[in-house]
């Protein structure tokens, strides 16, 4: 399977015990959605290499201790660091004016009748998620806030945004 095909769900932060415990960090803003999961995706030197996950993963906030399947507990630590993925077609239904943040990576910014630039990231906060959005050498860091978010075209890859006067110019 392909990145393309695939969204990023955390990445092995740790290892937890000495039975071949890891730390999965998943960076969504709903980990309970994950709790269950029978198995995940590696990136193994660009490659998405598929591990079973031999018990059920205990979630604890957003860390979930994983057990990777014919992993032995003294190679575990080889893992740490790796970034986790899923298919596309795991991600939980969301409600119609819902999106998920990571999937308007690739998306066309716009303010009003101005194209701001691409959306190349979305940094995750404690207190808000912030949009990166580059044009040329320029980069913007924009809140992902409802009140900024004015419309979404999956079909054109547009995020329409109502900015405040003077936001851009920071």
């Amino acid at each position: 399977m392909q990145k393309e095909q695939c969204f990023s769900l955390g990445k092995i932060t740790k290892l937890h015990g000495y039975k071949g415990g890891l730390i999965l960090h998943i960076d969504s803003s709903t980990p309970q959605y994950f709790k269950d999961l029978e198995s995940v995706l590696l990136d193994l030197d660009q490659e998405l290499v598929p591990f079973f996950l031999s018990q059920k993963g205990k979630l604890n906030g957003k860390k979930l201790l994983i057990y990777l399947e014919d992993v032995r507990p003294e190679d575990a630590h080889k893992y740490v660091g790796r970034e986790a993925y899923l298919p596309e077609s795991m991600l939980p239904e969301v409600e119609d004016d819902a999106y998920y943040d990571k999937a308007i990576i690739g998306y066309t910014a716009w303010d009003g009748p101005n194209e701001i630039g691409e959306v190349v990231d979305v940094v995750e906060n404690s207190s808000q998620n912030l949009f990166v959005v580059e044009k040329g050498e320029q980069e913007y860091l924009i809140p992902a806030v409802d009140a900024f978010i004015k419309g979404i075209d999956t079909n054109e890859k547009i995020i329409y945004l109502e900015l405040p006067e003077g936001l851009l110019d920071l």
